[in-house]
């Protein structure tokens, strides 16, 4: 089976490699030189890494430079109210970790290319699909140092994000979600009580945008605020960093502006977040962000993309040897979002109730005077800090079982 896979992400490379691995003829479509020359996610939860240890990769995983995630650490109003220590011990290999991902990403497709079915376009732009008299397609058209190209396919996958190209040539829709974000990423000096370590930090403060950092996998705290769709447009003029961290306590506010020179960004990020109804049309499939973009809450983009992969890998493996008949690649891509969607939906309904308390503060709402009454009551019990990681079960360890099938 001949496959396209236009964009170099997590899904798009893992599932080349285990394409590849199938016996499929691979072709990855990558607009950037380097797969990790785009913001892509970098923070692994167990589920995500649990699929990249499936397909053999924990060398690339333990090789990339990356921090273990100590810890959470809720501040509200200025106020640490909850500390909630990750099981670092417990979950050893499988500990939540931010990862560099361009090391990532390389180290999956190093891996991939050891096939040698498999070639990379890299530096290569998707500008179209070719169809047959039916329709149905059966080519891509790309474009790489002024020269157009049209290339024969059995199978186009989008692995193209957010805004995927594919899902627009192929006809399919999206449907968008009620809410949407704007982020405002940067990156700054760590505090000094943090230069070795990595805690996750959630700051929110009554009326003001929260906002979330972590010393991240290059020794640099990383730091988003997280609006709705177009508070972009308040940081457009003037001097954007003390806005910027207007929720964060005083201290750690005083110390990025002390800092401002060795402050990089800031990176707007739009972000979409919904689901196409249908994953695929004939002769296309989609996959990761391209079929259902996420919110930023608990890094679920990057993790069920791998996911994603594993499950479109089991159901494709059987057809990657040979010829196929259409018939059987369209089956096959129905089976893969039969198979995804009810984890996905959960997924998408777990991060609007973690991002309705960073709304509560946002607008200052009753029910945020009383969770930060109750964090401030509770949050030094033992067993609160255990409940507030349970809440978060679904979103580290997904909703339903994935399994690599074996080769």
């Amino acid at each position: 089976m001949r496959v396209a896979i236009v964009g170099a992400g997590p899904a798009g490379a893992a599932l080349a490699l285990l394409l590849a691995r199938a016996g499929a003829q691979v072709r990855v479509i990558e607009r950037e030189t380097s797969p990790g020359g785009v913001f892509r996610g970098e923070g692994l939860m167990p589920l995500g890494l649990d699929a990249l240890r499936q397909m053999g990769l924990g060398e690339v995983v333990s090789s990339a430079p990356h921090r273990v995630v100590r810890s959470w650490r809720i501040w509200i109003d200025g106020e640490e109210v909850l500390r909630v220590p990750e099981e670092v011990g417990e979950l050893a290999e499988r500990s939540f970790r931010v990862v560099s991902p361009t090391a990532l990403l390389e180290g999956i497709l190093r891996e991939a290319s050891r096939n040698p079915d498999l070639v990379q376009d890299r530096g290569t732009r998707f500008t179209g699909v070719a169809r047959d008299p039916t329709g149905r397609v059966v080519g891509v058209r790309v474009v790489r140092d002024g020269r157009h190209r049209e290339l024969p396919c059995d199978l186009l996958v989008g692995c193209d994000g957010r805004g995927s190209p594919v899902r627009t040539h192929a006809g399919l829709a999206l449907t968008p979600a009620r809410e949407a974000y704007d982020v405002l990423w940067f990156k700054a000096p760590p505090p000094v009580e943090e230069p070795d370590v990595c805690d996750f930090h959630i700051m929110v403060r009554a009326g003001q945008h929260p906002l979330v950092a972590y010393t991240s996998w290059d020794d640099r705290w990383q730091c988003g605020v997280i609006m709705p769709k177009g508070g972009l447009a308040e940081f457009r003029t003037g001097d954007w960093l003390p806005p910027a961290l207007r929720a964060a306590p005083v201290a750690y506010a005083q110390h990025v502006l002390d800092h401002r020179d060795g402050v990089s960004g800031p990176v707007r990020l739009n972000v979409m977040v919904g689901r196409a109804p249908s994953w695929s049309a004939p002769g296309v499939l989609l996959l990761g962000d391209a079929a259902h973009p996420m919110s930023p809450v608990r890094a679920q983009g990057i993790n069920l993309a791998l996911r994603d992969a594993v499950v479109a890998a089991n159901h494709l493996r059987v057809l990657a040897a040979g010829r196929p008949e259409p018939g059987a690649v369209d089956g096959a891509c129905a089976a893969i979002q039969a198979e995804r969607e009810p984890e996905i939906l959960r997924a998408q309904r777990l991060q609007r109730r973690e991002a309705r308390g960073q709304g509560d503060a946002r607008a200052g709402t009753w029910r945020f005077t009383l969770a930060k009454q109750g964090a401030r009551a509770l949050g030094r019990y033992g067993w609160a800090r255990r409940a507030w990681l349970r809440r978060q079960h679904g979103l580290r360890f997904g909703t339903t079982r994935v399994v690599l099938d074996a080769p």
